[in-house]
């Protein structure tokens, strides 16, 4: 593992607690085939870092965004959520530098996997937690993800369109072959005044996102907007 001195410093906070910064780095693969026994990869932290991330998210844009209905608010926090935006973070941060892998993920090109280089940076987020606490969470999410809610709210403001993702992954489909989006619920999870419900996009035959919300409604708004993130905004035009 490279040097996290700068790493630290670019994040804008250094570690207490330096095991919890290593572990954040180390990819599962990087465990199953090494010799400690007792070495901790990032999945537990992964698991932290989503909720604290959702809360933070949900936190700023209750209270920076109050033009916002609760379904844009859901669209905007899978916006800075999603797999593909914590990607984006992890490599502006050139996370894939530090990530320890294990080797065959490393030859398959798992430094940069958007979905490694996501779960680091979640594993990351959960890792300031338990070094810091909430306020050190709010000072990371502040200095790295704030700035990309600014730039929706600025989009909200102005009157764009940003809370109609299905209606835009339809349009785009449209355009393609006219073959229809086709939406799922593919999985229901915890109790009853807590549901969450997972929804699956397909688009000619293949899956092209999933996404996850309280409801079946904005499920399937939170997959259309991931698959739109995924493999509409990101063609080449």
């Amino acid at each position: 593992m490279k040097p996290l001195k700068a790493f630290q410093k670019q994040l804008g906070h250094r570690f207490r607690k330096s095991a919890l910064l290593e572990a954040a780095l180390t990819h599962p693969s990087h465990r199953y085939e090494g010799k400690e026994q007792n070495e901790q990869d990032n999945q537990r932290l992964e698991f932290l870092g989503d909720a604290v991330l959702g809360l933070l998210a949900a936190e700023a844009l209750y209270d920076v965004t109050p033009i916002l209905q609760e379904g844009d608010m859901t669209q905007f926090r899978s916006r800075i959520t999603n797999k593909t935006h914590l990607a984006e973070v992890g490599r502006r941060w050139e996370i894939g530098n530090h990530l320890q892998l294990g080797k065959g993920e490393m030859n398959s090109g798992g430094s940069d996997r958007d979905s490694n280089l996501a779960d680091a940076v979640e594993a990351v987020i959960g890792a300031v937690f338990l070094d810091g606490g909430i306020k050190a969470s709010r000072k990371l999410f502040a200095r790295h993800l704030a700035p990309d809610l600014d730039v929706l709210q600025d989009t909200a403001e102005k009157g764009d369109p940003i809370g109609n993702p299905k209606g835009q992954l339809q349009e785009w489909a449209q355009k393609q072959n006219g073959e229809a989006p086709r939406y799922s619920i593919v999985e229901e999870r915890g109790p009853q005044h807590d549901r969450e419900y997972e929804a699956l996009v397909e688009w000619n035959g293949e899956e092209l996102a999933r996404g996850a919300a309280p409801s079946k409604r904005a499920a399937e708004a939170a997959a259309a907007e991931n698959a739109m993130e995924r493999v509409v905004r990101r063609s080449p035009s």
